[in-house]
């Protein structure tokens, strides 16, 4: 390995995480982004060197210079390294380094790869094995994205949004489902996506640690081998009994030989029981003690930005989730609407891309079903540029045709404004989407706090 790598965009999730993983090694680091954040802090305090703003000066010869898929052509910083020849990696070939001489366990799948992968990681770290790991999410129990372990084992995400998932040949696998999304890397071809993650699977080297989930069409029709996980009654490992008590679920799990009664999972929605599923599957094949992974599920304390519970005020409960494809936002809202029961549920939608809300448009109406009211805000354009005719009146009509929750337009600046003077005593507010959108529950709790009541419930002063 180099003795320098700098980071192009090191507050990414992908790229902060591979970033921690080197500075675990005692290994150079330095990067830059356009903005500073929680993720960067941290980074800093763990011996990183990093630069506000792309510029070809933090760019210096002989530095292994580290880029995703997010970097486009023109990046100074990019420019400079070639110039300087310097050697040139895209995130998913440094991953692939990393893992190479480690037992690999890789989670791929269009949905819930860093719920799944975090749950993964949580069960191998609390048993004792101290694995390395790589997820897309921040875990709150361990304030970390990553961490290099002592043992063999390296839990991680196999990212199929840019095809990179091909360069891994893991050990063992979970993949969670095939869906139509990132189709613009697969020309935009759903049937290239599905022979993509035939490829994939096929690079999987232990059969016995292959768990995919047998609910899933596209799967189901991959004829692949290892083992099936799911509802339906051929699947190898099969849930039943689902139950849902507040946040948090309940359900039996039969694998060949053996019933695994009333596991409690600190999660809620029918599709973590999925993700849930597939992790004791293949911690069972790693031979972790069945008591042990399930005290990491019963405590597991998710992921930020996975239905994450920002905060509350008044009884009124703000929940954050990157939900932003129609599948992750339909059993987003399913999860929580079992879990609210019939508390009023606010939904407020930004779409992320015009080309994903462009591909995905006609699958908006139905989506938004559990809630009782739906606020969609501008496009979140991540760079992209938009496209003529295209914006969030198309979602709203689809909205509007097919469900009956109210719904409403409200520019991104007046979200959070618009939410304290909405939201009633025992509402509960989602925000959905991978953009700002994050933000909002943090300014309408502000303003809330700041603006409406004192102590003594009367109007306060701003100051």
């Amino acid at each position: 390995m180099s003795d320098n790598y700098h980071f192009i965009g090191i507050g990414g999730i992908g790229m902060s995480g591979l970033a921690r993983i080197l500075l675990h090694q005692n290994i150079a680091v330095t990067g830059s982004d356009i903005a500073f954040n929680y993720t960067i802090d941290g980074l800093i305090k763990a011996g990183a060197t990093i630069h506000k703003g792309q510029a070809a000066s933090n760019i210096t010869a002989g530095t292994t210079v580290i880029y995703s898929s997010d970097i486009k052509a023109d990046n100074p910083e990019y420019n400079a390294a070639v110039s300087l020849q310097c050697p040139l990696l895209h995130r998913s070939d440094l991953l692939a380094h990393l893992i190479k001489d480690k037992c690999s366990l890789a989670v791929a799948g269009t949905h819930g790869k860093t719920t799944t992968s975090s749950l993964l990681a949580t069960v191998l770290w609390e048993a004792g094995l101290d694995p390395s790991f790589a997820v897309g999410g921040m875990l709150p129990q361990f304030q970390t994205n990553s961490h290099w372990g002592q043992s063999n084992l390296f839990a991680f995400e196999a990212d199929e949004s840019d095809g990179s998932f091909l360069k891994y040949a893991p050990f063992g696998a979970i993949v969670t489902n095939i869906d139509n999304d990132h189709l613009s890397a697969y020309n935009g071809s759903t049937a290239v996506l599905i022979e993509a993650f035939r490829t994939f699977i096929s690079q999987v080297k232990s059969l016995e640690h292959l768990f995919w989930c047998g609910d899933d069409a596209h799967l189901m029709h991959l004829n692949v081998g290892g083992q099936s996980y799911g509802f339906g009654k051929y699947c190898d490992w099969r849930i039943s009994n689902v139950q849902q008590k507040d946040f948090q679920l309940f359900f039996d799990l039969e694998g060949p030989g053996k019933v695994y009664s009333e596991i409690a999972l600190n999660l809620s929605g029918v599709h973590n029981a999925l993700n849930a599923a597939a992790v004791f599957a293949l911690a069972m094949a790693l031979k972790v003690p069945e008591e042990s992974i399930r005290n990491s599920f019963k405590n597991f304390k998710g992921v930020l930005r996975r239905c994450e519970r920002k905060g509350e005020f008044d009884g009124t409960l703000f929940i954050d989730d990157y939900a932003h494809h129609p599948t992750e936002i339909l059993t987003t809202l399913q999860g929580i609407r079992n879990a609210i029961q019939s508390k009023r549920l606010i939904a407020v939608f930004q779409p992320h891309r015009y080309s994903r809300t462009q591909d995905c448009l006609g699958q908006y109406g139905q989506i938004f079903a559990s809630a009782d009211e739906v606020i969609v805000t501008d496009i979140y354009g991540a760079g992209e540029a938009p496209i003529s005719g295209l914006s969030h009146e198309q979602i709203i009509q689809e909205i509007r045709q097919a469900s009956a929750a109210s719904v409403q337009y409200v520019p991104r600046p007046a979200l959070g404004h618009k939410l304290s003077q909405f939201v009633q005593p025992q509402d509960v507010v989602v925000t959905l989407g991978a953009g700002d959108i994050t933000k909002v529950a943090g300014e309408a709790l502000a303003l809330l706090e700041n603006s409406r009541f004192t102590l003594d419930g009367q109007p306060s002063l701003s100051y």
